[in-house]
């Protein structure tokens, strides 16, 4: 008797019939989460939808210290900013500043986009710190293109007017 007491508890504990309403029961609830999750992903991509769309003026770059005012004037306009850093007597800067001097063609016809030039000698690298400051410029010649959108990309070593006809088509 006692054996069957007990085979008969365990029937009933584990009868499958009532799991299955318990999964049932569980079921809608995670479609009904699931389509609570899929419209609040939706939402979330229309927000970030709307976001994109609103994007927020870039503050104006103030002249001063570290910040030369034809630098910040460039900036403001949103042209692609091109500063270029040389070593008068050496040799590969001499060269590269000769190449460099291609950076004015490099915009494309018609796409309304300008490029603004300013060469200095490295001496005079911490004119532009508020520019430069984080690049890390360790050698010269270097090269800094910096898009309408104002983000920075350093070139350091000799470069050929190719090259830097397409970093500046890049920026572009």
């Amino acid at each position: 008797m006692l054996g069957v007491a007990i085979l008969a508890i365990t029937f009933l504990v584990t009868k499958p019939g009532d799991n299955s309403g318990d999964v049932g029961a569980s079921a809608p609830a995670a479609t009904t989460n699931s389509s609570a999750a899929a419209n609040s992903s939706t939402n979330t991509a229309t927000t970030a939808t709307t976001a994109k769309a609103a994007k927020p003026k870039q503050p104006p770059v103030v002249p001063g210290a570290g910040m030369p005012r034809d630098v910040a004037r460039a900036l403001n306009a949103h042209k692609v900013v091109v500063l270029f850093f040389y070593e008068p007597a050496a040799s590969d800067d001499q060269a590269t500043r000769a190449a460099v001097r291609a950076v004015r063609q490099a915009a494309r016809p018609g796409a309304g986009a300008v490029v603004a030039l300013f060469q200095d000698t490295v001496a005079h690298v911490s004119d532009y710190r508020r520019v430069v400051g984080s690049l890390g410029i360790s050698q010269s010649p270097a090269m800094v293109v910096i898009d309408h959108n104002r983000k920075a990309e350093l070139l350091q070593g000799y470069l050929d007017s190719g090259t830097i006809r397409q970093t500046v088509r890049d920026a572009v």
